[in-house]
């Protein structure tokens, strides 16, 4: 049986009867026929489901019904990117269902309801290096998950789930811990960290991350004599790049999960479970330079 997972409800300004989703690979676009709506403000209550849900009943008509793929599991709807609070409905590089019905009285009421259907990451397509790069080869075998493996499909630390996970429309939280997503992609109250905004030239740095995303970061450490970080963190798939002896200090990298970032430009990250650490490692396995002969690529399965 379908679970609710969490809600929003916010009213959004819809342009000729029409909201656009933000978040998927594409910008799935609806729009009520029926209706000779201009401008106007709508009722909109989004709900992610663990499962193909029912539909919202007798008195609401579907306008709309559709699969697509979320870049990171964060959406927001609206006429405009950023018109819309940031929603998580599930884990990052899965397809997923929708359905969209209208209140068949009231048309400024609109139900949005979302679940994931598969995990459809392929290194290749959403992990390609921001830059040129040589030609691969499939032969790295890539990690399929179930989505109830990741943080987003479990309830939070409390034990919510459901109408009791209320997301507040239009709030930004600063700090971000606060946040409903930041709670939502933690639910496990694993211990959290900030990494810097410029850390190492981070300027320079090409790659996207956005809150729910996972990537390597990088920071220069104070060397401890049993070689683990003072703060126990930055441990998933953790490599000693660079050994300064003289200063005290080592350059190493880990995997981390973004869930926000504070408005002084910090990353507000976590380390990332090993599902989410196993996809970052066949990326870079996948894109790792090659020697002259070529580089080997991903085997689905």
């Amino acid at each position: 049986m379908a679970r609710l997972l969490r809600h929003l409800d916010e009213v959004l300004y819809a342009q000729y009867g029409r909201l656009c989703l933000y978040g998927a690979t594409d910008c799935p676009e609806f729009c009520d026929e029926e209706e000779e709506m201009y401008h106007a403000n709508v009722d909109v209550r989004l709900e992610a489901w663990d499962a193909e849900p029912p539909g919202p009943g007798p008195g609401w008509r579907p306008i709309g019904r559709r699969s697509f793929t979320a870049v990171t599991g964060v959406i927001e709807m609206g006429v405009l990117d950023d018109s819309g609070t940031p929603f998580l409905i599930g884990p990052p590089w899965f397809e997923y269902g929708l359905t969209v019905h209208v209140h068949a009285v009231n048309c400024l009421r609109w139900s949005l309801r979302f679940w994931p259907v598969r995990d459809v990451f392929d290194p290749l397509v959403h992990a390609r290096p921001k830059g040129p790069v040589e030609a691969v080869s499939r032969r790295v075998p890539v990690p399929v998950t179930t989505a109830g493996q990741w943080a987003a499909m479990r309830p939070d630390g409390s034990g919510r789930s459901g109408s009791g996970q209320w997301w507040l429309a239009g709030r930004r939280f600063h700090p971000f811990e606060e946040s409903p997503l930041a709670r939502a992609l933690n639910p496990g109250r694993m211990p959290t960290f900030l990494l810097p905004s410029r850390p190492l030239h981070e300027e320079l740095d090409l790659r996207d991350k956005e809150p729910g995303s996972a990537y390597r970061a990088w920071r220069w450490e104070r060397r401890t004599a049993d070689g683990r970080p003072e703060d126990g963190n930055l441990l998933a798939g953790r490599i000693v790049h660079v050994r300064d002896v003289q200063g005290g200090r080592v350059l190493a990298s880990g995997i981390v999960t973004l869930l926000g970032v504070e408005e002084d430009g910090r990353h507000y990250v976590r380390d990332a479970e090993p599902h989410e650490a196993a996809r970052v490692l066949c990326a870079e396995e996948t894109w790792a330079e090659g020697t002259g002969g070529g580089q080997k690529g991903p085997t689905s399965g």
